[in-house]
């Protein structure tokens, strides 16, 4: 990620186009960095600027070129060599051909097919691995920095230009263009403008291009434009928007001579003879860098100062900026105010995650550990460290993320949409990224009529409302798409099973009685929901009332639970017994809190359970605690409906009580709320699909139920009955049975578990279903509510105002939301047969028949599948300290074993371990996505650099990791398309932290 020394500026030269200047430039800089004195020594500037440069005075200089092509003689950095002696040049990777890097590799490709030597010499660098050498070249050149003896010079004794090839968007060797592919390095940027006709135009346009990709351009320098007048344009236009100074500067051209009033400008052009040219170009490299006086400047078009006042500005800007970084924690602490925080538990700003930036599935942190805060800036083996430190994303920004950081994707589909509308309003309107999208959910082409819909060919596997929704409600985030929800599901439910009196008159008679203290009376019923022990679905009250009261509801003085929630059975890997060879299983667990309920569950199980069964004292709050092969056994639902004897199990217990409460506590209930699969803020707990499949159907089911008015005595039998019946209320096969179904997919939707929609494991679809986090690929915030025609009539069934779904929000279907979101559906569609995911679920569902059986290759093996991976799983699940492990798509999950009893989410069970990942000393230095291994296996196979520190690194992380903890469990969160480099060093990292834990805990 990105560097930032105190000791070593670090900047990247981009030009405008080529032939703006770019190499004439980076090599002034070069002069007047090793020339301009630190202490302000401005007798030095009256020198020859070369006698300058050799007076070490200055910075030490280094300069890279990534990657150059052409021949050695024309190469940048052959005339770095000649025109900026002293200065530290390097080249990476250098291509013969004179034309763009991704046509150099390929020429060369063929080349050496012609002469049939391929396999012979070092493929071209992938991209990471670029960005990585370029990032250790920075770090390598902070080293040699910090080896400066005298201390008041180490303050900023180097600085390391980086020069790009071509243009802003010119590609590198892969064809990706350099502004994307050195984005992980974020390196603070010079722009070289053109001062050609049209040259207003290109520098623009290429500082937009780099203000998008999320650099920060410190200056703008270009040749001045006497005749098109492209300096005092672009001054005005960048000192006024983006405050950025704009440098016009030139150097004595050819036809200026000693005696003469020097003319300056461009390059002077190139002599015949080399002892000349030589001669007039160091004779324009001291004009340039040394520049006139202000008492010279004769037009709008040049600048005093030369290239040292730009050394001079760029020296003041990294000094900024450190300081800036460095009084943000304590500034937010005295102004902001953290969600989810206890502030008095923040006692130092080192507990301030101060992010820079982000790219991948990286944070750039302020490193703000003692090394650094106390000035030593000695690391691992006593090499420097950058001030700014790569941090994997442990949560995925609340679970938000799925690309990485920032994917230019989805960031031109932001700019392009807010560009194209800003924002406009929705109600009664329409406009083409909400229509596309809402068409895209639900399945339906821009063509298809309603009446068509039921033909269509789309399906749950790549559109979450096919084949059930009919309609896309935006709101904000999660919870209150969740709040959309259930004022849908409710109502529903209300116009359906609230029975009208036969007269006015009745109505008026009977109201009295039904008001709480007259006689016979009663409260007035309140409908409730129906949901799963420890879910969470936000933090609006309507959503926290459809929620058990637990910590986040504690403190809430309106909150008043208005449900009923059952114990849910949980899947787990589980490694049971003490011995070495013991393997791990997937198991459903089900702990039962209620002594009674607890009770009749286990008079109830079968012979062919109660083997596996525990006591029923209330210590043991395990009811049963089932075996599985493995966990494709645990989630073929329609299997186990067939032939695992908890189906019946979990019939009877769900049906038991409803009874209970709805014929014998008289209780009315409007929805069903679940978060299918996986509850996330509950604790990652994964939940057992046959439970909630069989939850689903029974309430389904229990239209008999729910349909009663007043209940029965406590001795009364409640016939079944069909949901075919006749009676007032009843639906047709079209219309939502029972109560309504809501999923909250706002974490678990969208791939986030491997498959679009957890609807497709369950074999079940919902009536409403909210969707959030994913679907904007971690930009912007929104949500939607999917809901099917038959909730969407409870609302449209009259022409008053009244009775519409009276609800909406002041940016409903933001454009640049729908657009974003569009562009993240298709990208996740084409990251769907990629290797990683190919790779992925062979790892976990082995060899099935797939594409080469049926000819197609969107086929992939069924089942449940993680990218995180089988084996690290497993072998977490049998650390002694390890209650049990899950991972299914992008989570990983780790319940540590509390010793306190505590457990839940007050817990601080991982405390110590989510600070060993946080804060202990690390290895990494730029892109993380090739990062060292945790563990060099052997001298062999190991980097020279590897080598030498294998001892070292094997005490060091390859980089910190950022998690939140959810009391006694610790979940990693990926994206869709994490390197499996960092994938796997992640899992090796968590494992030793949990082992190490354990072993000196």
């Amino acid at each position: 990620m990105a560097n930032l020394y105190p000791h070593l500026r670090a900047h990247q030269v981009f030009g405008a186009n080529t032939d703006v200047g770019k190499t004439i430039f980076t090599t002034a800089l070069c002069l007047a960095s090793a020339a301009l004195p630190l202490s302000g020594d401005a007798a030095t500037l009256e020198q020859d600027v070369y006698t300058a440069a050799a007076s070490s005075r200055g910075e030490r200089v280094h300069y890279l070129k990534p990657v150059s092509t052409g021949a050695l003689t024309d190469s940048d950095d052959a005339h770095i060599s000649k025109f900026a002696p002293g200065t530290r040049y390097t080249t990476l990777y250098r291509f013969s051909e004179p034309v763009s890097p991704h046509l150099a590799v390929e020429l060369e490709r063929r080349a050496k097919l012609a002469e049939r030597e391929v396999g012979q010499e070092p493929a071209p660098p992938t991209d990471a691995e670029f960005v990585r050498a370029v990032g250790d070249w920075i770090h390598s050149s902070a080293g040699d920095a910090s080896t400066v003896q005298d201390a008041a010079r180490r303050q900023l004794a180097a600085v390391a230009y980086v020069e790009t090839a071509g243009g802003v968007h010119s590609p590198g060797p892969s064809g990706v263009s350099q502004t994307h592919l050195l984005r992980p390095l974020r390196l603070p940027t010079i722009l070289i403008g053109s001062s050609e006709l049209g040259g207003i135009s290109t520098t623009r346009s290429a500082f937009e291009s780099l203000l998008v990709a999320g650099y920060d351009v410190d200056a703008v320098l270009l040749f001045p434009s006497h005749r098109y007048g492209n300096v005092e344009y672009l001054r005005k236009f960048f000192l006024e928007e983006h405050n950025i100074p704009v440098f016009g500067l030139g150097g004595p051209s050819s036809s200026s001579s000693p005696s003469t009033h020097p003319v300056y400008g461009p390059p002077p052009a190139k002599h015949a003879d080399l002892q000349q040219d030589v001669q007039a170009m160091r004779r324009f490299y001291d004009g340039l860098v040394r520049g006139k006086s202000a008492d010279q400047i004769e037009s709008a078009e040049e600048d005093a100062g030369g290239v040292y006042s730009v050394v001079r500005h760029l020296r003041q800007r990294h000094a900024r900026r450190i300081k800036y970084l460095g009084s943000m924690a304590q500034r937010t602490r005295d102004t902001c105010w953290w969600p989810f925080t206890q502030h008095q538990l923040t006692t130092s700003n080192d507990q301030v995650n101060v992010i820079d930036s982000a790219h991948g599935d990286f944070f750039s942190c302020l490193d703000q550990r003692p090394h650094h805060s106390s000035g030593q800036q000695q690391g691992k083996s006593g090499s420097v460290t950058s001030l700014l430190q790569p941090v994997y994303d442990g949560s995925a920004s609340w679970w938000t993320q799925c690309l990485g950081h920032a994917p230019q994707r989805l960031v031109l589909a932001a700019a392009n949409a807010g560009g194209r509308y800003g924002h406009v309003l929705f109600p009664n309107g329409t406009h083409e990224p909400a229509l596309h999208l809402s068409e895209r959910l639900i399945g339906k082409s821009p063509t298809e009529t309603t009446a068509d819909s039921a033909k269509s060919s789309a399906s749950l596997e790549s559109h979450p409302g096919a084949g059930w929704a009919d309609r896309v409600f935006f709101s904000d985030d999660g919870s209150t798409g969740m709040e959309v929800a259930l004022k849908m599901a409710l109502q529903s439910s209300i116009m359906r099973y609230t029975y009208p009196a036969s007269s006015e008159k009745a109505a008026d008679k009977s109201q009295p009685g039904r008001q709480a203290g007259y006689q016979s009376g009663r409260k007035k019923q309140e409908w409730e929901v129906l949901g799963l022990k420890g879910s969470y679905h936000g933090d609006t009250i309507g959503t926290m009332d459809a929620c058990e009261p637990s910590v986040y509801s504690e403190a809430v003085h309106w909150y008043r639970g208005r449900g009923f929630w059952f114990d849910p059975p949980t899947v787990e890997i589980r490694t049971s017994g003490e011995t070495s060879n013991a393997e791990p299983t997937a198991t459903v667990c089900l702990n039962v809190a209620d002594s009674d309920d607890r009770s009749k569950i286990l008079s109830s199980l079968p012979d062919t359970l109660s083997s596996t069964s525990t006591s029923s004292d209330d210590a043991s709050q395990t009811v049963l605690s089932q075996s599985y092969p493995s966990l494709q056994h645990v989630y073929d639902v329609e299997t186990r409906l067939q032939s695992d004897p908890l189906a019946q199990v979990y019939a009877k217990m769900i049906r038991s009580k409803l009874e209970q409460l709805i014929v014998e506590q008289g209780r009315k209930f409007g929805a069903l709320v679940l978060e299918p699969l996986v509850m996330g803020a509950g604790g990652m707990v994964f939940v057992d699909p046959l439970f909630q499949r069989v939850l689903i159907d029974t309430c389904r089911d229990a239209e008999d139920l729910f349909r009663l008015t007043d209940a029965p005595l406590k001795s009364s039998k409640v016939p079944r009955s069909s949901s075919s019946s006749s009676s007032p209320g009843s639906c047709g096969d079209k219309e939502w049975r029972g109560i309504p179904v809501i999923f909250d997919e706002v974490f678990a939707g969208l791939y986030r578990l491997g498959p679009c929609t957890p609807a497709s494991v369950l074999g079940v679809t919902p009536d409403i279903s909210v969707l959030a986090k994913i679907l904007t690929g971690g930009m912007v915030p929104m949500s939607v509510t999917l809901a099917s025609s038959s909730i969407f009539s409870t609302f449209n069934r009259s022409q008053s105002k009244v009775d519409a779904l009276l609800h909406g929000h002041s940016y409903t279907a933001h454009p640049i939301g729908c657009a974003v979101a569009l562009e993240t559906l298709k990208t996740i569609d084409q990251l769907k047969t990629s290797p990683l995911w190919s790779e992925s679920k062979r790892d976990w569902l082995g060899s099935q028949p797939s594409s080469h059986a049926t000819g197609r290759q969107d086929v992939a093996p069924k089942g449940v599948w993680s990218f995180w991976s089988k084996s690290a799983a497993d072998e977490m699940s049998k650390l002694p300290n390890v209650d049990h492990v899950m991972a299914m798509g992008c989570v990983l999950k780790v319940c540590l074993k509390d010793t306190t009893g505590a457990g839940g989410y007050t817990s601080t069970a991982s405390a110590d371990i989510l600070s060993h990942l946080r804060y202990g000393l690390t290895q990494q230095q730029g892109n993380p996505s090739v990062p060292f291994p945790v563990a060099p296996e052997s001298s062999e196979t190991s980097s020279p650099r590897n080598t030498a520190e294998s001892t070292a690194s094997t005490l060091l992380l390859p980089y910190n990791i950022h998690a939140r903890p959810l009391g006694n469990v610790i979940y990693l969160m990926s994206s869709l398309n994490t390197p499996t480099e960092v994938l796997r060093n992640s899992e090796r990292v968590l494992h030793s932290a949990i082992a190490n834990a354990n072993t000196t805990g």
